[in-house]
Formats: structure tokens, C-alpha cells, sequence
């Protein structure tokens, strides 16, 4: 059943090459005064989906809305690109960071009505919009706060099923799938709403054996965040599947970005939330409307009432 959101869209295209764009998915509410504007970026074989369901008018995205916020659900290049062009314009970790996102956040700034901005992101996207913001320090101010969802940079060594599933599944496998391919087929192998390039998966995993350091121009963002701070944060992990122990990714990821105020929360039945939320569903379920998002929404207005006083 589609859920009545009294909320107008719009979807915008991001051209970055003849074949290849990023992509915004506005919205905002029909009528009331505006809390503020969200930014929300997906994760590695994610796309606005896992933010929102459009076709039933559910997910975060959505209740955002609701609550009185514009929203910019925002998409790096390849969403939806053909396998043949995955393979022929493959793009990297470091086009995402220095051509994908300011150029969205450039046309966030032309279209935006409220001017406190919160930044949210779904794994791979905590770490997109950590990245940008260390190589932007001029636009830390302008970051009211960030909220992050099972943000990883890296996985950790905990536990043998872990290490199992690393080891096997996306050291071994993955890769070797994308070099038969050209391309990560993150759909097939059921670990992805959309295929990704092969050239950052290589990125990406060339991280867990060195340094946080583009392998391109030899940008080093541990050493960037030494000198920065960033805007206060909020961390949701999910308790599923327990053998991840994704709240100890998610914890590493959180020390070594530049000082802040962080807070962690993790979801979990055991501790009183509905249910244990899978990865795909963490944003989406609608159990999480009366589950944890107040959680969320008071701590956006604890924010923004700090931001005003000071």
C-alpha cells in the first residue's frame, strides 16, 4: 500500500561525461516552514533505494519529509549504467571524491531553501562524504552534522565466520568475478542493488592492507584529519547478522576521523528495537518510523538548536 506523503519531487540529472552523471532526488514538503536540509549519500553497490521506497512512499527520505525537511538524496555517477559501459568508463575513488560530489554539492547550493545542512550516509557514503570534506575543509562550517549508517572503511579481523566471508567472498571472489567481467556484479551475486565500477572496488580494498591514501594522487586523509575537526555526528549500527560485529568497523571508522563529538547507537531487539534491521532495510523498514527515527529527529533538532546559539 503507497503511503499519502504530501511532498513534491524532483529528479535532477548531474552530467559528468557524455555517458555518465550523478544524480539528485529532491524533496521537499508541500507546505510548513523548513528544519533544515538533509544530504544523503548511498553506499557501494547502493542507490537511492536504500533511502527510500518510492513506489510504496516509505523510508527515511520520505519521514524526513514529513518532519518538515528538504532532502537531497544524492547518486555518484553509475547508477544506472550499462555493464558494457561499466567496463568501458570505469571510475575510481578519487573521480567520486573531486568531480561526483562538488559537483552535487554544488547544485545542493543553487537549490536549497533552508541553510543548515546535515549530512547522511550509508556506509561507503559516510566514508564519500568524510573524504570530500577532508580534501574541502572551507565547507566544514557549512555542516550543521552528520549522521552515519553503518559506516566501514575498513573490516576488521573479528571472528572466523568473518574472516571467512572476507577472506573468500570479497577478497577472493568478488575480485575475480570483476576481472573476468570488467565490472563488479554486485547484482548478480546478490550483494548489490546496482553493479559497480571495478576500479573502486580495486581502491577500496587496497585499503584493509594500507593506509587511508588515494593510490592516485597520494592523498593521505589520516593525516588530513589530524588537523581538522569535524561537524558533531551520529552513529546507527545494526545488529544483524552478529558475526559482522559491524560496531566495531563502524567504531574504528569513527576514531580515526577528525576530532568531533560522536555518539553511537546500536540497534539491536535485544536492547528494546523492534527488530534486528538487515543492511538493505535499515531506512526502509517502516518499523523503524516509531522505532528509532525519533531517536534521529531529536538529536537533528538538538543540533540545530546548538547551531543557532552559538
Amino acid at each position: 500500500m503507497t503511503m499519502d506523503r504530501q511532498v513534491l519531487e524532483e529528479f535532477i540529472t548531474l552530467p559528468l561525461t557524455p555517458s555518465m552523471a550523478a544524480g539528485l532526488h529532491r524533496l521537499t514538503p508541500r507546505q510548513g516552514e523548513l528544519k533544515g536540509c538533509v544530504l544523503m549519500l548511498h553506499g557501494f553497490g547502493q542507490d537511492s533505494r536504500i533511502f527510500l521506497n518510492s513506489d510504496k512512499g516509505v523510508g527515511l527520505a520520505y519521514s524526513l519529509v514529513d518532519q518538515g525537511y528538504e532532502v537531497f538524496v544524492c547518486s555518484y555517477r553509475g547508477r544506472d549504467a550499462s555493464r558494457t559501459l561499466l567496463r568501458q568508463q570505469p571510475y575510481s575513488w578519487l573521480q567520486l571524491v573531486i568531480e561526483d560530489l562538488p559537483l552535487i554539492w554544488k547544485a545542493v547550493d543553487k537549490r536549497h531553501r533552508h541553510p543548515q545542512r546535515f549530512l547522511m550516509g550509508y556506509q561507503l557514503g559516510s566514508v564519500l562524504w568524510s573524504a570530500f570534506l577532508a580534501r574541502n575543509p572551507e565547507i566544514i562550517n557549512q555542516v550543521a552534522g552528520i549522521v552515519h549508517f553503518n559506516p566501514q572503511r575498513v573490516q576488521s579481523s573479528v571472528g572466523w565466520l568473518k574472516q571467512l566471508n572476507y577472506g573468500f567472498f570479497e577478497c577472493k571472489l568478488i575480485p575475480s568475478f570483476a576481472a573476468l567481467l570488467g565490472y563488479v556484479p554486485a547484482m548478480f551475486m546478490g550483494d548489490g542493488l546496482v553493479n559497480e565500477s571495478r576500479a573502486l572496488l580495486t581502491d577500496i580494498q587496497g585499503w584493509q592492507q594500507d593506509s587511508w591514501q588515494d593510490r592516485e594522487d597520494g592523498f593521505d586523509y589520516h593525516q588530513a584529519m589530524k588537523t581538522l575537526s569535524f561537524p558533531p555526528s551520529l552513529y546507527f549500527v545494526s545488529a544483524h547478522q552478529k558475526w559482522m560485529q559491524r560496531e566495531v568497523d563502524s567504531r574504528n571508522f569513527m576514531f580515526e576521523l577528525a576530532k568531533h563529538d560522536a555518539r553511537m547507537i546500536k540497534l539491536s531487539a535485544k536492547t528494546g528495537n523492534k527488530r534486528n534491521y538487515s543492511v538493505s532495510e535499515l531506512c526502509t523498514n517502516t518499523d523503524a518510523e516509531e522505532d528509532y527515527y525519533p531517536l534521529l529527529l531529536a538529536w537533528l533538532q538538538e543540533i540545530a538548536e546548538k547551531s543557532c546559539v552559538s
